[in-house]
């Protein structure tokens, strides 16, 4: 997934329906979004169209407030759910050796989902990140030995490991987490 502004967007929706764009654009710029994920304010605009658009979530009309212009706000419809729920899954389920914003992108919405599946979604990114792992050594190797590639080019596969050590070591102190009870998924009774 070469952008996550839309599973950004349509996540923060779903979290804080019935929304304004602007309320979102403050709200995920506490989040950094524009430093992590580049997602600047325009961006999250043209998104509210494009998944209007594409149906997944509805303009549920305009609020006003004081001496501010009225203001569209957006819900996210059945369909949206599911394609929220689609990129989650994809985004949980998938790793990328260079890659930093699925993880982030993922960790903002992953109540969306069951603590079952996130568990099991997180296990699967720490055995793939040892794949990855192994596969960068072989790169380096090839680095090492080639007569045309510079042999600091090693540096990016050094890198790309050591990023994908710390996602492991964070990924099992969450599972841990995880099974102790922390957070609210959604099979879960926030109340219970």
């Amino acid at each position: 997934m070469a952008s996550y502004t839309r599973l950004i967007v349509l996540g923060a929706v779903y979290q804080f329906q019935p929304v304004h764009g602007y309320f979102l654009r403050r709200e995920l710029s506490t989040w950094h979004v524009d430093e992590w994920a580049n997602i600047q304010p325009g961006s999250i605009y043209n998104a509210l169209k494009s998944l209007t658009r594409d149906g997944y979530i509805i303009d549920d009309g305009t609020e006003t407030d004081g001496k501010y212009p009225a203001r569209t706000v957006y819900s996210v419809t059945p369909t949206g759910k599911v394609e929220l729920l689609r990129m989650l899954r994809d985004t949980l389920w998938r790793v990328e050796a260079f890659d930093t914003n699925s993880v982030m992108a993922l960790t903002s919405f992953m109540f969306a989902l069951s603590r079952s599946e996130v568990i099991a979604g997180l296990e699967n990114r720490v055995s793939k990140i040892d794949a990855l792992i192994t596969t960068n050594s072989f790169q380096i190797k090839d680095t090492l030995r080639s007569e045309t590639t510079p042999k600091y080019v090693r540096e990016i596969f050094e890198l790309s490991s050591v990023r994908l050590r710390a996602e492991q070591t964070w990924a099992r102190e969450l599972i841990t987490r995880l099974k102790d009870g922390e957070y609210v998924f959604a099979d879960e009774d926030e109340h219970a």
